[in-house]
């Protein structure tokens, strides 16, 4: 194994979470401290000396983290493109580890009820202890079991955000979902947590191949669609930890 693979098999343990800490970078600096070869090679070349420099006055500014950050995000891309049968490996390893933790994801129930308006002058009551709405749409959703996201009609979601409570960032970016495209949940699909370091993604599958997973992203979560049958992410687009996720959802659902 030659110092510029050395290297970059360390950065994947750290940035596998899709997170990069304080502490991670410190671990990275006694790296290149310990392994002199890989900081005069690439990628180390590059990295070795922004860390020399953050250390000095020995507090790493938000800045610096960016900075560095965006950096090995890089240089990861630009080792993808340069040695996919690496990556491909490293990828393999990550689907090898331990399997993902997975659990029901589940709606608040909250003892609070509102007037919703909606557009054609009407409006419909939503009752957040049951999860239920006077509207149409809501009909269709009645029979699913309590706490089930597939209750959340448009109108549940808006009335989430009237309790001025802060919820979990998975169920914060479920809810900015609906709001962007103004509807409610899928009812047809079960949704489920898979436990990632630091944050959990949010899985949405069952009605057919296509599944929604909501994943933690350096900043907030991100959206993508995971097509179980061809094994694919639309747009050619993956989340961090792809290969976790991709693991968990071959598991837990059946492409229809």
């Amino acid at each position: 194994m030659d110092a510029s693979e050395k290297t970059i098999r360390f950065l994947r343990k750290l940035t596998a979470d899709g997170y990069l800490t304080g502490d991670e970078v410190w671990s990275l600096g006694k790296f290149f401290t310990e392994n002199h070869d890989c900081a005069k090679a690439w990628p180390g070349n590059v990295l070795a000396p922004m860390i020399e420099s953050a250390f000095d006055d020995s507090v790493l500014s938000e800045e610096e983290m960016r900075v560095i950050a965006e950096t090995i995000g890089s240089i990861e891309e630009e080792s993808r493109a340069e040695n996919p049968a690496l990556e491909s490996e490293l990828d393999r390893e990550l689907e090898s580890a331990e399997p993902v933790e997975v659990r029901p994801a589940l709606l608040p129930v909250m003892n609070a009820k509102f007037e919703i308006p909606a557009r054609n002058a009407e409006s419909y009551l939503v009752q957040l202890k049951e999860l239920s709405c006077t509207c149409p749409d809501w009909q269709n959703r009645s029979a699913l079991p309590p706490g089930h996201p597939g209750r959340c009609c448009k109108h549940v979601a808006h009335a989430f955000t009237r309790t001025g409570k802060v919820f979990e960032p998975w169920l914060q970016a479920l809810l900015d979902d609906c709001f962007a495209h103004g509807r409610g949940t899928n009812p047809s699909l079960n949704w489920l947590l898979l436990q990632l370091p630091q944050k959990p993604a949010l899985v949405g599958g069952g009605s057919g191949p296509w599944c929604s997973v909501y994943a933690p992203a350096q900043e907030g979560y991100e959206k993508f669609a995971f097509n179980q049958a061809k094994k694919v992410w639309s747009y050619g687009v993956a989340p961090v930890r792809a290969p976790k996720i991709e693991r968990a959802i071959h598991d837990n659902f059946s492409p229809a």
